[in-house]
């Protein structure tokens, strides 16, 4: 089924964005729902779907789960731009984990004859993906404070002055 997640997400995309803000709401260790309107709470979630449900039906290698997370890196952009601290960003993407891997259980419960290796596989990637959303909100920090700190997945700010030849 080349769609099946990608059909999948768009159908529960309510239940799953209704699932997520309890749980941001009903975090006591982060201040977003004082922060953030509703809107800029959930308007990335369409896109973080839409990505994570391409890799799940491509079957990705690490490496591609990477790249997507990369893409969004507006989303880490965003929530620095909107005053949230990093450690409220790593929970929320924390939350969002626990919310798909609930999800993605009881769909697979509710196949007949799941694979538990192909759900083992598929929640892997879906860890994988979140992993990464984390990786990339720590540079996108690491980046807009002084000093610059270095990190393997990019330089940024890129160094200023002349490109050596």
């Amino acid at each position: 089924m080349p769609e099946r997640f990608a059909l999948l997400f768009q159908r529960h995309l309510d239940s799953l964005t209704r699932a997520w803000l309890d749980a941001v709401y009903a975090e006591r260790r982060t201040d977003l729902q004082s922060i953030l309107s509703h809107r800029e709470l959930v308007e990335h979630l369409p896109d973080l779907f839409e990505e994570l449900a391409g890799l799940l039906d491509r079957e990705a290698a690490p490496s591609e789960v990477e790249r997507a997370a990369a893409r969004l890196r507006s989303y880490s952009q965003g929530r620095f731009q909107q005053g949230v601290l990093i450690d409220e960003v790593a929970r929320e993407l924390m939350l969002l984990r626990e919310v798909l891997t609930d999800f993605l259980w009881r769909e697979a419960a509710n196949e007949t004859g799941g694979d538990i290796r192909e759900l083992r596989h598929t929640l892997r990637r879906a860890n994988n993906f979140c992993d990464d959303l984390i990786a990339q909100t720590i540079i996108i920090y690491a980046a807009n404070f002084r000093p610059s700190v270095r990190t393997r997945g990019s330089v940024w700010p890129p160094p200023r002055g002349p490109r050596p030849n």
